[in-house]
Protein backbone atom coordinates (compact mmCIF):
# COMPACT_ATOMS: atom_id res chain seq x y z
CA UNK A 1 0.00 0.00 0.00
CA UNK A 2 1.09 3.21 -0.82
CA UNK A 3 0.06 6.96 0.59
CA UNK A 4 1.12 10.12 -0.63
CA UNK A 5 0.11 13.62 0.43
CA UNK A 6 -2.36 11.36 2.77
CA UNK A 7 -4.31 9.69 0.44
CA UNK A 8 -4.04 6.60 -1.64
CA UNK A 9 -2.32 6.87 -4.91
CA UNK A 10 -1.27 4.90 -7.88
CA UNK A 11 1.18 4.59 -9.85
CA UNK A 12 3.67 5.45 -7.11
CA UNK A 13 5.37 8.94 -7.22
CA UNK A 14 2.18 10.78 -8.97
CA UNK A 15 3.42 14.46 -8.81
CA UNK A 16 0.62 16.30 -7.31
CA UNK A 17 1.11 19.76 -8.85
CA UNK A 18 1.31 18.60 -12.15
CA UNK A 19 4.41 19.75 -13.60
CA UNK A 20 6.60 16.71 -12.69
CA UNK A 21 8.37 18.65 -9.95
CA UNK A 22 7.43 18.27 -7.15
CA UNK A 23 7.25 14.60 -5.57
CA UNK A 24 4.42 14.76 -2.62
CA UNK A 25 5.93 12.95 0.87
CA UNK A 26 5.10 9.38 0.49
CA UNK A 27 4.69 6.46 3.10
CA UNK A 28 5.45 2.48 1.92
CA UNK A 29 3.50 0.31 4.21
CA UNK A 30 3.42 -3.66 4.35
CA UNK A 31 6.91 -3.55 3.54
CA UNK A 32 9.62 -6.17 3.66
CA UNK A 33 13.41 -6.22 4.07
CA UNK A 34 13.95 -7.60 0.75
CA UNK A 35 12.14 -4.95 -1.15
CA UNK A 36 14.84 -2.47 -2.97
CA UNK A 37 13.64 0.48 -0.68
CA UNK A 38 15.31 -1.25 2.07
CA UNK A 39 18.48 -1.80 0.28
CA UNK A 40 19.21 1.45 -1.45
CA UNK A 41 19.02 5.18 0.42
CA UNK A 42 15.96 7.08 -0.85
CA UNK A 43 16.62 10.69 -0.98
CA UNK A 44 13.53 12.10 -1.13
CA UNK A 45 10.31 11.88 1.31
CA UNK A 46 9.63 8.32 1.44
CA UNK A 47 9.15 6.28 4.54
CA UNK A 48 9.44 2.92 4.26
CA UNK A 49 7.41 0.75 7.32
CA UNK A 50 7.97 -3.06 8.22
CA UNK A 51 6.80 -4.85 10.91
CA UNK A 52 8.82 -7.38 13.77
CA UNK A 53 8.22 -8.72 16.60
CA UNK A 54 11.37 -8.39 18.83
CA UNK A 55 13.73 -5.72 19.26
CA UNK A 56 16.38 -7.85 17.92
CA UNK A 57 14.80 -8.47 14.64
CA UNK A 58 14.48 -5.04 14.20
CA UNK A 59 17.56 -4.50 14.76
CA UNK A 60 18.85 -6.67 12.59
CA UNK A 61 16.75 -5.48 9.72
CA UNK A 62 18.06 -1.68 10.37
CA UNK A 63 21.78 -3.25 10.32
CA UNK A 64 20.89 -5.32 6.84
CA UNK A 65 22.62 -2.34 5.05
CA UNK A 66 25.41 -0.77 2.69
CA UNK A 67 24.04 2.56 3.84
CA UNK A 68 24.94 3.28 7.25
CA UNK A 69 24.55 7.62 7.21
CA UNK A 70 21.77 8.21 10.19
CA UNK A 71 19.04 6.18 11.89
CA UNK A 72 16.19 6.69 13.99
CA UNK A 73 14.76 5.29 16.90
CA UNK A 74 11.29 6.35 18.26
CA UNK A 75 9.91 4.21 21.89
CA UNK A 76 8.64 4.87 24.90
CA UNK A 77 10.91 3.20 26.72
CA UNK A 78 14.18 4.39 28.32
CA UNK A 79 15.83 1.36 28.48
CA UNK A 80 15.01 0.03 24.71
CA UNK A 81 15.87 3.83 23.34
CA UNK A 82 19.55 3.18 24.45
CA UNK A 83 19.68 -0.37 23.64
CA UNK A 84 18.67 0.02 20.43
CA UNK A 85 20.70 3.00 19.81
CA UNK A 86 23.85 1.39 20.68
CA UNK A 87 23.00 -1.98 18.33
CA UNK A 88 22.16 0.25 15.65
CA UNK A 89 25.29 0.06 13.28
CA UNK A 90 25.16 3.89 11.77
CA UNK A 91 26.52 7.03 12.08
CA UNK A 92 24.50 8.84 13.69
CA UNK A 93 21.37 8.24 15.66
CA UNK A 94 18.14 10.00 16.39
CA UNK A 95 16.46 9.01 19.47
CA UNK A 96 12.79 10.07 19.26
CA UNK A 97 13.40 13.13 17.13
CA UNK A 98 13.52 13.46 12.80
CA UNK A 99 16.25 16.33 13.81
CA UNK A 100 19.58 15.02 15.22
CA UNK A 101 21.98 17.95 13.68
CA UNK A 102 21.75 21.41 13.73
CA UNK A 103 24.78 21.67 11.64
Amino acid sequence: KMLTGGHRVTPPGTPTDGTGTFYAPTVLTGCSPGMLVFQEETFGPVAAIATFDTEEEAVAIANDTRAGLASYVYTRDVGRLWRVSEALEYGIVGANTGIISTA
